[in-house]
């Protein structure tokens, strides 16, 4: 036997291997933006759990209600055993020798992501955490919204309009329908029992207007109120704030802030994506949400997984 084909024989058994490892994973449980926080009371009680809360359960902004980024469950280092270890997503602060920050995958059940961090003392841990504040949380939020894309995935709406009409495509649930179409232009909406959840896709010529102005011009024209002549526009009595995002290699600016009907009782939050396809054209993608007297934050995540499954 060949020297080459022993080599691709065993690298196909520990393929293999790992494949089965995986499917004899027991399922993780959790819900949505829930962060199982393992840690020792004294950690937990002291300024590293401060730490935590306050940069992991802060408030998200543009939300009418005050809702945190994600819900934490503290579990004692000491019982994190048995179905403790299925969580899906779990940040692990530990007291040892060697500081380092390492992420785990699928270590009790799948799927799962474990950040853990480590370093020598209280003080240490903090400042490890305070120096990657940025990238513990990127791996944990997209973490997140991956495996809300995935759930997405399981049930999509298999409409072609988004590819007929503006040449991309979006993964989105059949729980949505299209409220409305033309050839730059397409509305889809999820009526929930408060209202509704809604996603705008529009490709205009960039001109010299900004996003707000670009935003608020589409929904004038595309989006009615409930009476005649009123329309959604954005509240700027609640400042949106802009910032440049990854989106592959195309310069994106994401937008968060909250939208309204004037002379209506009608607001709700919204989350826009300014996407420059070229010099001449962008491609809007306007999450909205009316929901009044409810939670909202679950909602707008769907909308910004919806709209990261953007292919163009």
């Amino acid at each position: 036997m060949s020297l080459r084909l022993v080599t691709l024989l065993v690298f196909l058994f520990f393929c293999s291997c790992s494949e089965s490892n995986e499917k004899l994973l027991p399922g993780s449980s959790g819900n949505i933006n829930n962060i199982s926080v393992v840690a020792s009371n004294s950690l937990w009680e002291s300024s590293v759990g401060d730490l935590i809360r306050e940069n992991f359960s802060r408030p998200i902004y543009g939300l009418p209600q005050a809702e945190p980024v994600f819900n934490l469950n503290h579990i004692p280092s000491k019982i994190f055993s048995g179905f403790a270890t299925k969580s899906r997503t779990i940040l692990k602060l530990h007291i040892g020798n060697k500081e380092s920050i390492s992420n785990f995958k699928n270590s009790y059940a799948s799927p799962q992501i474990i950040v853990q961090v480590t370093a020598p003392n209280k003080e240490a841990l903090s400042q490890l955490i305070l120096d990657n504040i940025s990238s513990i949380y990127s791996s944990l939020y997209f973490s997140e919204l991956k495996e809300k894309q995935r759930r997405i995935s399981k049930n999509t709406n298999k409409s072609p309009l988004l590819k007929n009409n503006l040449g991309l495509s979006l993964k989105f649930p059949s729980a949505y329908r299209i409220a409305k179409e033309d050839s730059n232009f397409i509305w889809v909406r999820r009526d929930i029992e408060s209202g509704s959840v809604n996603l705008s896709i529009s490709k205009v010529k960039k001109g010299n207007r900004g996003i707000f102005s670009l935003r608020d011009s589409i929904s004038k024209a595309q989006i009615p109120g409930p009476v005649e002549n009123t329309y959604m526009s954005t509240d700027f009595g609640y400042k949106p704030i802009t910032q440049e995002v990854n989106f592959g290699n195309i310069k994106t600016l994401e937008s968060r802030g909250l939208w309204e009907v004037e002379n209506q009782f009608m607001a709700g939050p919204f989350l826009n994506y300014y996407i420059e396809v070229d010099n001449d054209e962008v491609i809007i993608l306007d999450g909205f949400v009316y929901s009044p007297g409810t939670n909202k934050r679950e909602y707008i995540f769907e909308l910004e997984a919806i709209i990261r499954s953007l292919k163009l």
